[in-house]
């Protein structure tokens, strides 16, 4: 990944965190999720060094990243998760949540805020591995 793509995806990450953070209707929350879990992904591509047309790879490549033993793998999959769910299942409300908007909204909530969690620590990973200037994260 070029310093370019690495700038411009950082900057990006940060406009998708900003956005996610800002919500109030079924529709604001759901894209809410989905923007969440891009500035993760935007992040992740920096810790990786790549850019990713698909996210099984960009999960696999994380796992292996990240090792077995690293929860934050989990979490990101997870945002993954809700995004699908945020993008993909129209009926989600009704058919995940039982109709209930505030079981929903509450979900959502704590989604937005494991991803506010996850996008903290993959930042802090990224500039940790851009102090090593290797592009490749330390294991202390």
């Amino acid at each position: 990944m070029d310093e370019q793509e690495r700038e411009e995806r950082l900057a990006l990450a940060g406009a998708l965190r900003h956005s996610a953070d800002h919500y109030l209707s079924e529709q604001a929350l759901r894209d809410a999720l989905s923007r969440s879990y891009y500035s993760v992904f935007h992040l992740g591509c920096i810790l990786l060094g790549k850019g990713y047309g698909s996210h099984d790879e960009f999960l696999t490549d994380l796992h292996g990243k990240l090792g077995a033993s690293d929860d934050l793998w989990e979490k990101v999959k997870r945002l993954q998760e809700l995004r699908i769910q945020a993008d993909y299942r129209f009926d989600g409300l009704r058919r995940i949540y039982g109709g209930d908007p505030e079981k929903f909204q509450r979900a959502a909530f704590d989604g937005l805020a494991q991803g506010r969690e996850v996008y903290s620590e993959l930042l802090q990973r990224v500039t940790k591995a851009d102090q090593y200037g290797s592009g490749n994260e330390r294991k202390d």
